[in-house]
């Protein structure tokens, strides 16, 4: 698995000596960020059936260049899958290309495949179409994205009604789509894109029936003259689901792979070199005014994005930003990407991690839990990235993360003392507990989820008229508070004898407070108004959170409309501006020691070894 850039599109090379080599169109926004395990390990499967498999990231989106609200998303990712076509015949050879795209990265396809077919570079055109649950119709496409945000403001979303999206746009969890890509996809009809653009087509259909779009057009395709062969595709609902519970479909992977009839895979001493640059990669590239450099850490364990002043040498801070949940790197509404290159703009260096288990990581497993995330292997991949900036020449380390990321941050800092700064969002386990584990097992949905729903009117009413169950939501309540009595009543008790139990979670908490505080490690826990995070520090710290009160260091930021994920565009650019408020303060504290200080060399030359270190 190598890591490439080519037009401005950030991608992987999942490497075989197969004659057969496939380009992987994936879905837009939310979709992409649930699949992304499935994907990257379809690419995996195909690779060591004897395929060499490319997969992408389409301009404006994941680490590729280019802003999120750029015009014309439709007609630059279809001419990227044509790019990313052209770079995979000439790095590997093969003789003939397949594209295979799910959900809108399938429609997608089918442009790229048409528009290849009448381009003099492509004789014959692509050698096969494998359709995902592909979009044919982008009206009912689009009133299935508006149902899913209304569905989802209407369980988790914040106590206030957000901002709308500017006039003619569709906002869809964390992503919005800009009105010329709306009026793009309601002009998108797969079905009209005749005739069949390729000789063999596979598809799996999500909702097989007698009303399916998706049957219809394998009809259609059929009666051009293509081969086409048309499965079910049960696996789809439990793969397109949030990451940390999503599945990577084994058994449609391997349907893929068989109807590809690829050759047997070589073996490891056998392998061909691959031509061009691939050879000796160059893992830094110049993108939207900054330099982001491809990197491998903790015995390449973990993967990232080392995002870096494209002009001068980075400021003597720099920020980490671990994943959430179990999303990669680029993080929901591509907040990581969008914040990276804003602070290496201002001078400062930063860091999208994959933790060991998750997104592009080497060794990403195949399946994760919300017990997996809060587990002690990533807590320990935080920490020794930090170790691994701090080797780079990087004296001050701030980690900022989002929900599990937040209390992966929090763990980390604990754990190591080469972290100087903390900014949480929505920090809600101060701790990882027995109880925690029982709790997130009932089902899907974690406990957050069901006591946010429950802060929303809207859903008591669509309770009492029938329209939601009371079981799930009435037991997740019932479990939880039950084991916030029994322990808020252990932590009384311990006070009452004179101490602070620090086995119960609020002694742990408050120590763990006043431990960062003592080290004057600068600590900003920002909340949504109505978060639950906000109510269990609450719970820690008291009604005004007046344990946190008299610790210097320590800072509450509360926002009304952010929501819990940060999905919604304000709260994403709350976080944002905290993290970039939190590194002025950083640099101006330092500035300020030296300034009190100039008796002590070992400060300037702390400050004065960051560019030796950092390339």
């Amino acid at each position: 698995m190598r890591r490439l850039m080519f037009e401005g599109c950030a991608g992987w090379l999942h490497e075989a000596q197969g004659k057969t080599g496939v380009v992987l169109c994936a879905p837009q926004g939310h979709e992409a960020m649930w699949s992304h395990r499935a994907w990257r390990h379809l690419a995996d499967d195909l690779a060591a059936a004897g395929m060499p498999a490319l997969r992408f990231d389409y301009p404006c989106t994941g680490d590729s260049a280019g802003a999120c609200d750029e015009a014309h998303f439709v007609g630059r990712a279809v001419s990227s899958i044509v790019a990313a076509a052209a770079q995979l015949r000439a790095l590997t050879g093969v003789d003939r290309i397949v594209l295979c795209g799910l959900r809108l990265g399938a429609s997608l396809a089918v442009q790229a495949a048409a528009a290849m077919q009448s381009h003099p570079a492509w004789p014959g055109g692509v050698a096969g179409l494998v359709l995902l649950a592909p979009v044919v119709n982008g009206r009912a496409y689009l009133r299935e994205l508006r149902a899913l945000h209304v569905n989802w403001l209407n369980s988790v979303g914040p106590a206030e009604t957000p901002d709308p999206p500017p006039p003619g746009a569709l906002d869809v969890l964390a992503f919005r789509c800009m009105p010329d890509t709306v009026r793009e996809l309601e002009a998108l009809r797969l079905d009209r894109v005749t005739p069949c653009p390729a000789p063999r087509v596979l598809l799996l259909d999500a909702w097989p029936g007698t009303t399916s779009a998706a049957a219809a057009l394998a009809r259609q395709y059929a009666d051009d003259g293509a081969q086409v062969e048309q499965a079910a595709f049960p696996e789809y609902p439990a793969m397109m689901q949030s990451a940390e519970n999503a599945s990577v479909p084994a058994q449609a992977w391997q349907q893929v792979s068989a109807w590809l009839t690829p050759e047997p895979a070589a073996a490891p001493a056998a392998r061909r070199h691959l031509r061009g640059t691939i050879e000796a990669p160059d893992l830094r590239a110049a993108v939207d005014g900054v330099v982001e450099e491809a990197v491998w850490l903790d015995a390449r364990r973990q993967f990232g994005i080392l995002c870096l002043p494209r002009d001068a040498a980075p400021a003597p801070v720099a920020v980490i930003f671990p994943n959430t949940g179990g999303n990669h790197h680029v993080g929901d509404g591509r907040m990581y990407v969008t914040l990276a290159r804003r602070l290496a703009t201002q001078g400062v260096a930063s860091l999208r991690l994959d933790v060991a288990a998750l997104g592009d990581s080497p060794r990403a497993q195949r399946s994760m839990s919300i017990q997996a995330i809060y587990s002690s292997g990533p807590r320990a991949d935080v920490s020794a990235a930090v170790d691994w900036m701090r080797a780079r020449g990087f004296g001050r380390i701030v980690l900022a993360g989002v929900c599990s990321g937040a209390f992966l941050s929090l763990q980390a800092a604990l754990a190591n003392r080469g972290v100087n700064g903390l900014v949480l969002a929505n920090l809600v386990m101060f701790r990882w507990d027995r109880a925690d584990k029982v709790v997130v097992g009932h089902g899907n949905r974690s406990w957050r989820g069901w006591l946010s729903a429950a802060r929303h009117a809207r859903n008591w009413q669509r309770l009492l008229q029938g329209n939601a169950r009371v079981g799930p939501l009435a037991a997740a309540i019932a479990r939880k508070a039950y084991h916030r009595a029994t322990e808020r009543l252990a932590f009384r008790l311990s006070r009452l004898r004179g101490g602070e139990d620090l086995a119960s979670i609020t002694g742990y908490a408050r120590a763990a407070m006043r431990d960062l505080d003592g080290r004057g490690v600068r600590t900003d826990l920002v909340y949504g108004a109505a978060d639950v995070g906000l109510a269990e520090a609450r719970l820690r710290f008291g009604k005004d959170l007046e344990a946190l009160a008299r610790l210097t260091h320590i800072a509450v930021h509360r926002h009304a409309c952010m929501d819990h994920a940060l999905f919604l565009s304000g709260g994403r650019q709350a976080f944002c501006d905290h993290v970039v408020q939190h590194v002025e303060q950083q640099l101006a504290g330092m500035d300020a020691a030296q300034a009190e200080l100039p008796q002590a060399p070992e400060l300037a030359t702390e400050r004065n070894a960051m560019s030796p270190g950092v390339p």
